[in-house]
C-alpha cells in the first residue's frame, strides 16, 4: 500500500519517532493518516482529539494565544512540522494557504504502550494461572505486539464534522462512503423496524436524511465502535456480546447525563460512555486465540480485574487525549472524586445507573462520590438517578438509535 510506505519513511525522518524499529514504526503507520488538504483548509486544537498533527508538505499560518505564525514545509527535503506544539488555547488556529500534505498520528507512540505497562497493578489479587495471563499480557505490551483495536477514524471524524454549521449532506454521506463497513449497517439499520422507513432506502445519503444528522452521528460511532467486540469462538462472542451491551447502555446515559447536566460536549460524553469498557475487548481477543487460558480463566473475572488497565493502553495507543484516559482509568473505581466534574465521573454515573438496570452489582449511590461531583440528586435505596428517569423520551429516542431495549 504506497501511503503506508510513504508514512513509514516521514515517521523515520520525525525527531520524535526516529529512534523506533521497523515493527514499532510499522505498527504506527497502521494508526497513522496522510491527506492533502485543500487552500483554506483550518483546524482548530479543539478539534485535534489527541491527535498530533504535522505539516509535510505546504504552507500555512498560525493563530497561537493571538501571535500569528507561517510554516512551511517541504516533502522530501525538510522534516515534517509539528502544529499545535505550544500553548493550550482551544481557540488556537491553523489555516492553509496552499494545498497541503497532512500527517496525523496518535498522540501516544509505540513506546508510551510499553510505559503504560508499568501501571500499578499489585493491588489486583491474582492465583497462579492468572499471574501468568498478565504476564504474558505485559510481554506483550513491552515487544509492541498485544492486538490491540484499530482507531475509530470515521466515528471520530463524523462527530468533528458535524460540529460545523455549514457541513452539509454531501459531506457526511462521503465521509460515511469511505468505510463499507459502516455504510453498509447504516443501510441495514435505517430499513429496520427501528426506524420503520416508508420504503425501502438504498443509498447512505437518502439514509442520513431519513434519520437525521444528530442520530447519523450516534449511529456511525455506535457502528464504529461495536466492530471492535467481535471474536471467533461462542463463548467469546458472548462475552463481547455482554460487553458491548453495558457499554451501549453506558453511552446512552452519559450522553443524557451530559445533555441534561449541560456539562461538556453531550457527543463527546456519548463516546466515554462507548470506551468506558474497551479494555474488555483485547483481554477477550487474548483468551479467544489461547485456548490454554479459555479452558482455565472466567473470561467475566479477568475482564472486571484487568480491564481499566487494558482500557488505559488502548485509549492511550488511540490517543483520544487525558479526559478519555480518565474515563478508562478509573472506570471500576466506584470511590473516585474527581475535584471537578469530569467524563470519567459522567460516565461512573452511567456505569451505575447500567449495573443498577442489569441487576448488577453496584454499590449503594451514597457511596459514588461522582453523583456529588456532578451536584446529582442521591438515589435512594430501589431508586434510580432521578435526572435520567425524569427524561424517559429522550432516553427512549437514544436507545431506539442504539438498538437497546428498555
Amino acid at each position: 500500500m504506497p501511503q503506508r510506505s510513504e508514512i513509514i519513511e516521514l515517521l523515520a525522518q520525525l525527531a520524535l519517532t526516529s529512534e523506533l524499529s521497523r515493527p514499532q514504526l510499522e505498527q504506527l503507520a497502521e494508526q497513522s493518516h496522510l491527506t492533502w488538504v485543500e487552500p483554506n483548509w483550518r483546524m482548530h486544537r479543539r478539534d485535534l482529539y489527541g491527535l498530533r498533527l504535522f505539516l509535510a508538505d505546504g504552507h500555512v499560518h498560525c493563530r497561537y494565544d493571538g501571535l500569528k505564525q507561517q510554516i512551511d514545509s517541504c516533502l522530501g527535503l525538510s522534516e515534517p512540522v509539528e502544529l499545535f506544539t505550544e500553548g493550550e488555547r482551544d481557540d488556537d488556529l491553523v489555516v492553509a494557504d496552499t494545498s497541503c500534505l497532512l500527517l496525523r498520528l496518535p498522540s501516544s507512540t509505540p513506546r508510551a504502550l510499553a510505559d503504560a505497562a508499568e501501571l500499578e497493578v499489585n493491588h489486583i489479587e491474582l492465583d497462579a494461572i492468572e499471574s501468568d495471563f498478565l504476564a504474558e499480557i505485559y510481554q506483550l505490551i513491552d515487544t509492541n505486539r498485544l492486538e490491540l483495536p484499530a482507531r475509530p477514524e470515521v466515528a471520530l471524524q463524523i462527530q468533528q464534522l458535524t460540529r460545523d454549521p455549514e457541513v452539509g449532506i454531501e459531506d457526511l454521506t462521503k465521509l460515511i462512503q469511505s468505510d463499507g463497513t459502516i455504510a453498509g449497517e447504516l443501510l441495514h439499520t435505517t430499513n429496520s423496524p427501528l426506524f420503520r422507513a416508508a420504503k425501502e432506502i438504498s443509498s447512505v445519503r437518502d439514509a442520513v436524511v431519513r434519520i437525521g444528522f444528530d442520530n447519523t452521528r450516534k449511529l456511525a460511532t455506535n457502528l464504529a465502535l461495536r466492530q471492535v467486540f467481535t471474536a471467533r469462538r461462542q463463548e467469546s462472542r458472548d462475552a463481547m456480546q455482554a460487553a458491548w451491551t453495558e457499554s451501549a447502555h453506558c453511552a446512552v446515559f452519559s450522553h443524557l447525563l451530559s445533555t441534561e447536566l449541560k456539562l461538556f460536549n453531550p457527543e463527546r460524553a456519548l463516546l466515554a460512555g462507548l470506551i468506558a469498557n474497551i479494555g474488555a475487548a483485547p483481554i477477550i481477543h487474548f483468551i479467544d486465540k489461547r485456548p490454554e487460558y479459555a479452558e482455565s480463566v472466567q473470561i467475566s473475572e479477568m475482564i472486571a480485574k484487568l480491564r481499566s488497565i487494558i482500557g488505559v493502553l488502548v485509549i492511550n495507543y488511540w490517543g483520544l487525549g487525558a479526559d478519555m484516559i480518565s474515563v478508562a482509568e478509573h472506570g471500576d473505581d466506584w470511590t473516585y472524586r474527581a475535584a471537578a466534574p469530569d467524563y470519567a465521573s459522567i460516565a461512573l454515573v452511567a456505569r451505575w445507573a447500567t449495573a443498577r438496570e442489569a441487576g448488577l452489582e453496584h454499590p449503594p449511590a451514597t457511596e459514588v462520590p461522582a453523583f456529588e461531583v456532578l451536584r446529582l440528586s442521591i438515589p435512594e435505596q430501589d431508586q434510580g438517578v432521578v435526572e435520567l428517569e425524569r427524561n424517559a423520551t429522550a432516553l427512549k429516542q437514544l436507545r431506539r438509535v442504539f438498538g437497546l431495549k428498555g
